[in-house]
């Protein structure tokens, strides 16, 4: 308890000393906008999945669409934080636990589980996913990967995706970690805070270095 409590004045005590960047800043409303964007995006694809499950019997969750992949990574997006493209790229579907070599999504255990990443030296990242509709959505595809290119295959590198983000959102994903992790820190809220440095592999000071902009 008087661990978490140092943790805790910590924090506060930085994000207090980052008050002084305000200044140098982009606005508080390109941030919002950017937000509402993306929003907008997710909206927008979650009815065109929801039509096509009326009106052609889900063909589009069954046939794994780009618009049910890009719905997806957005939902997480959106509500867990921005994990690296490379972290998704490769990113298995599946009902059980698998080794520590392989990126995951266990539906069962409700969990998102990342072995591979850019700082896997402090072990693997485990965010837990607590939204019924992203959950039933994603259970819809055990057995494949998160996001594939229009041919089924695994994207070859995480430019690749990049690519294909930020031709269907005008903004590629760390335009949204950015915006995420300013909002993060606007708010002040260190739960929230902890949650952004375990998603993003990142501790409180490189996000504000580089990512509270």
């Amino acid at each position: 308890m008087f661990k978490n409590k140092i943790d805790f004045y910590s924090t506060k005590q930085t994000l207090k000393q980052e008050e002084t960047k305000e200044d140098i800043k982009k606005s508080v409303e390109e941030g919002n906008a950017i937000v509402e964007h993306f929003e907008h995006h997710l909206e927008e694809l979650g009815k065109i999945i929801q039509n096509d499950a009326i009106e052609n019997d889900n063909a589009m969750l069954n046939n794994w669409s780009v618009e049910v992949q890009l719905y997806r990574v957005l939902k997480i997006y959106l509500t867990y934080g921005v994990l690296r493209p490379s972290e998704l790229i490769n990113c298995l579907l599946t009902d059980c636990d698998c080794d520590d070599t392989t990126n995951y999504i266990n539906v069962n255990t409700k969990q998102i589980v990342i072995n591979n990443h850019k700082n896997d030296r402090n072990g693997k990242k485990v965010i837990d996913i607590d939204d019924k509709k992203l959950l039933g959505i994603l259970r819809k595809g055990v057995g494949k990967y998160l996001i594939t290119n229009q041919q089924g295959e695994l994207y070859q590198s995480s430019s690749a995706f990049s690519t294909v983000f930020m031709r269907y959102f005008e903004y590629n994903a760390y335009d949204l970690r950015k915006v995420i992790s300013s909002k993060c820190i606007q708010n002040g809220d260190v739960e929230e805070i902890k949650q952004l440095e375990h998603t993003q592999g990142h501790s409180l000071q490189v996000i504000m270095d580089h990512y509270n902009v």
